[in-house]
């Protein structure tokens, strides 16, 4: 049996450390969840901003 893929936008942020670019699939309806940065590890809290792609970060 096949399953329905789920609708998924991409979450696109700059690490505040290192300043590497990431990226992360989520929800649509996601307002805020936790990713680390894969260059250097930091944790990030990020949240939708009025871009479709990029996000904002703040180090959690």
């Amino acid at each position: 049996m096949w399953k329905t893929a789920r609708p998924t936008v991409t979450a696109e942020w700059l690490c505040t450390s290192c300043g590497a670019t990431n990226r992360l699939l989520t929800a649509p309806t996601t307002t805020e969840i936790r990713d680390r940065c894969m260059t250097c590890g930091l944790a990030h809290c990020i949240a939708p901003v009025e871009s479709p792609v990029r996000w904002r970060a703040r180090a959690a």
